[in-house]
């Protein structure tokens, strides 16, 4: 899969691939068809032809053969598509900041005022010795004056057929020219360029089968270097996303739990695995409240920035509102009036602790969410009241309330609905069961053991493939301390 093509799919060895057929293959080799502007009879020039075509078409499949652009992947793969194909040697160089930009009429960009070119990958021959060479040229980056260097400045493609510069590639930390410790007799080099910017360069050494480059490579290698750049720019463009998404999710989530005399808490948060780079709805918070202590979960509807922004103004505004008003009813109301004017619906369950010596007293609001779940100390398993509407749909709004009393080794539980609507391959859910069936069977263990058994439960039945985010959050009853 790595770089096959026609001719490696007809058995023939990367050694013999360009070479000079024997008169035995001429004698039994099919006729090539006839393409438009071949003389006919010029059997060497269509095989060629269909070749780089073939190689063309295989560099496609395997850039495109991504769930999500990866640069790293896809370069290798070019590398070694190339190494095998079309040369004996291919390196690919990048810079990471993208490259200069297309220069006006008598405005060439300096060299130094772009950033430097850094080697990714140099790939040749399967030899013992070639692979021991090719640690080393990875570490070599192409300094100013070598062709790659040139290349990438002036967006110039170049081909030289017969190499009379050794030190055209550099020199190694030895003091030997690059071309003379691969044994390069022939390079192209091209830019990768995706329209707008130079984002590095693709060069090949031949020597022997492989060798002399001519036009046709190079015009091969230009529109493969084009196919690379543009998997990069999605690549790097996806990664800034990602990049983005991660920092407003982590503002939407505390940075720590706080501490809570005679109680442990623990929460996990697992981002879907489809729409990584878009901002998740799910949020959860643990705070002070007027008499005791306030735990609230919720999803909104939707990902993205929009959704953020609805996250952000449900969290912070039942923290608020906890500070004056008594139960999880009265502050679910306050928050279902802030998002009346958003587009956006939330679900959210909240718990109102009173804690007291040996136990904590639980009131429960619930807006349209999974209820809440208690864990007692002997396995036992109570799954509080659900009911009440999704926030911000309507001013009448009224909440499903519940009440739990938590002795010493009991533990409460919150979570999202993408825990039990996670899927395995035949699209069956999660389910409820699967999840009281986890909890019980680690009563035992603390509440962060307890939510990591269940983000493992969860990982191995849908196979790591999370279509929606996922949030838990656990608090247990601890025994009182000596102290």
């Amino acid at each position: 899969a790595d770089g096959a093509g026609a001719w490696r799919a007809a058995g023939e060895s990367p050694e013999r691939a360009g070479a000079e057929p024997t008169g035995a293959e001429r004698a039994t080799a099919p006729r090539a068809p006839q393409l438009p502007g071949v003389p006919a009879g010029d059997d060497e020039t269509v095989a060629t032809l269909m070749h780089r075509m073939d190689v063309l078409a295989t560099a496609c499949e395997l850039l495109l053969d991504e769930p999500v652009f990866n640069e790293t992947v896809a370069v290798r793969r070019c590398a070694r598509l190339l190494a095998a194909e079309l040369a004996d040697w291919a390196f690919v160089d990048l810079t990471g900041h993208g490259g200069p930009v297309i220069a006006g009429p008598g405005g060439a960009t300096a060299a130094d005022a772009v950033p430097p070119l850094r080697r990714q990958v140099a790939m040749g021959p399967d030899d013992e010795r070639s692979v021991e060479a090719a640690r080393m040229l990875e570490e070599l980056e192409p300094v100013q004056g070598t062709l790659p260097h040139t290349v990438f400045i002036t967006r110039q493609s170049t081909v030289r057929p017969h190499v009379d510069d050794l030190e055209l590639l550099g020199v190694c930390p030895d003091g030997q020219p690059v071309c003379a410790k691969i044994g390069a007799t022939s390079v192209l080099s091209v830019p990768i360029e995706d329209g707008e910017r130079c984002l590095g360069t693709i060069t090949l050494t031949a020597s022997g089968d492989y060798g002399p480059f001519d036009l046709m490579d190079l015009g091969v290698v230009q529109r493969l270097g084009r196919y690379l750049a543009l998997v990069i720019r999605a690549s790097r463009l996806y990664r800034r996303r990602a990049e983005v998404a991660d920092t407003l999710q982590a503002g939407l989530l505390p940075k720590s739990l706080p501490t809570i005399p005679g109680a442990s808490v623990a929460a996990r948060y697992l981002t879907a695995t489809h729409g990584a780079a878009e901002v998740g709805g799910d949020f959860y918070d643990v705070f002070r409240t007027e008499d005791g202590w306030g735990l609230i979960l919720g999803d909104v509807c939707g990902k993205g920035e929009d959704a953020a922004a609805v996250t952000a103004t449900a969290r912070h505004c039942a923290r608020l509102a906890a500070r004056w008003k008594p139960t999880p009813g009265d502050v679910l109301g306050v928050v279902n009036e802030a998002l009346l004017d958003e587009d956006r619906f939330v679900t959210a369950v909240m718990a109102g602790l009173t804690m007291e010596t040996e136990r904590v007293l639980v009131s429960l609001g619930v807006a349209g969410h999974p209820p809440a779940i208690v864990v007692r100390a002997d396995g036992v398993i109570r799954s509080a009241s659900r009911g009440g509407v999704p926030l911000g749909l309507f001013e009448d709004f009224e909440p499903g309330l519940d009440g739990v009393e938590l002795s010493v080794g009991d533990t409460l539980v919150l979570h999202s609905d993408g825990v039990l609507e996670a899927c395995d391959l035949q699209r069956q859910e999660f389910g409820m069961e699967r999840l009281l069936e986890t909890l019980a069977a680690h009563a035992k263990d603390t509440p962060e053991g307890m939510l990591g058994a269940v983000e493992r439960a969860l990982l191995e039945f849908c196979d790591g493939d999370l279509r929606d985010d996922v949030s838990m959050l656990a608090l247990r009853v601890e025994p009182p301390s000596l102290g």
